[in-house]
């Protein structure tokens, strides 16, 4: 391939979402270290692998599916919209979807290699889901289902699979903590959609936001942010989840009002790229910070357990590494869009009164 054909590929991959995989992965390793279980680096490195792949194929697959509608987005942002390179003609459809399939290839050998029929399972409805997303005949995110289907995967099976492969099993623990944050996965991807509304639209892309409207869609955001964190307080307050898991994950509730806020200002109801940019990155990585506090959590209550921590020393570091380079990784990629953020913000033309009445 050409240059700007390598160029064009490697777009393809949206690289920056595959940063938020380390965090379920490492809560589902995590959680098993708090029951007990040693991190055993062979099926963390294959938990790892197949929440990449799986991640990858995703992108290269909707690529192509999503090419109409993504053609006939015209407010797109960094986050929303597809990564553009198809749209610009910088590679041929055909390569991201031949790409596609070498990756779904690669994740059932991953699938296959997993020790126990559950586990396998689980990697296969995770597959599943992550190839009929957009991919035909299931289309699940032009049935008003993609939301859900995101929510299942990233904050239900990948770190299953995780805690799967490292404890035998899955701790009541780790599907008390994921189900709020489940659902505000759901809610980030509501606007997310919610962003590419006017285009999914015109090609027939029956999202939620399209199905429900956007006023209906922003009062079950809200709704979502409040059940996440009153369910965060019911766990603790029944003794389900450890307190110091509770506060963790609680103090991302400040950015969680933000977006109430801004979405009930109508931040992406005039396709202005200075009020939806921020928006559909906060709200992108929203879920990512409350999942990394809920690491934060599991770490230093297990850390501080002494019936736990025996002989788990080095379990815990590798984890606290982990988490120390997704924050290195989250702290460059935060200054880059912040910069990004500002250049939106410095090149785009205030409409002047007469403009905006005409539009």
């Amino acid at each position: 391939m050409e240059r700007t054909e390598w160029v064009g590929f490697v777009r393809l991959a949206r690289l920056r979402f595959l940063l938020y995989n380390m965090l379920p992965v490492a809560l589902g390793g995590a959680v098993a270290v708090h029951e007990g279980h040693r991190i055993d680096l062979g099926w963390y490195a294959l938990a790892q692998g197949f929440a990449w792949v799986t991640h990858l194929m995703t992108h290269y697959c909707n690529e192509y599916f999503d090419l109409d509608a993504d053609r006939a987005n015209r407010y797109h942002t960094p986050w929303t919209g597809g990564s553009r390179a198809l749209v610009d003609g910088l590679i041929r459809p055909i390569v991201s979807l031949s790409t596609a399939f070498v990756l779904l290839t690669g994740a059932v050998f991953v699938a296959v290699a997993m020790p126990t029929l559950p586990t396998r399972l689980t990697a296969a409805a995770g597959i599943t889901l992550a190839w009929f997303y957009t991919a035909p005949p299931l289309r699940l995110n032009y049935r008003g289902l993609g939301e859900v289907t995101v929510a299942v995967g990233l904050n239900g099976i990948w770190p299953i699979v995780a805690v799967s492969l490292l404890a035998g099993g899955v701790p009541g623990l780790i599907l008390l903590i994921l189900a709020p944050t489940a659902l505000l996965q759901a809610a980030r991807m509501m606007v997310m959609n919610l962003a590419d509304i006017e285009s999914d639209t015109r090609v027939g892309k029956r999202t939620l936001p399209v199905l429900l409207g956007p006023r209906r869609v922003i009062v079950i955001f809200t709704l979502c942010q409040i059940t996440a964190y009153a369910a965060l307080v019911v766990f603790a307050l029944a003794g389900w989840i450890p307190w110091p898991v509770c506060a963790a994950m609680a103090s991302t509730a400040p950015l969680s009002v933000w977006l109430v806020l801004r979405l009930r200002s109508g931040a992406l109801a005039d396709h202005d790229p200075r009020r939806m940019t921020p928006v559909v990155f906060w709200a992108s990585n929203h879920v990512a910070l409350i999942v990394c506090a809920a690491l934060i959590g599991v770490l230093a209550e297990t850390a501080t357990d002494p019936q736990v921590n025996d002989g788990m020393a080095g379990s815990l570091s590798f984890l606290t590494a982990i988490l120390a380079a997704f924050l290195v990784l989250f702290g460059v990629r935060l200054f880059t869009a912040l910069r990004r953020l500002r250049r939106v913000d410095e090149s785009t033309p205030v409409p002047c009164p007469t403009e905006k009445a005409a539009t």
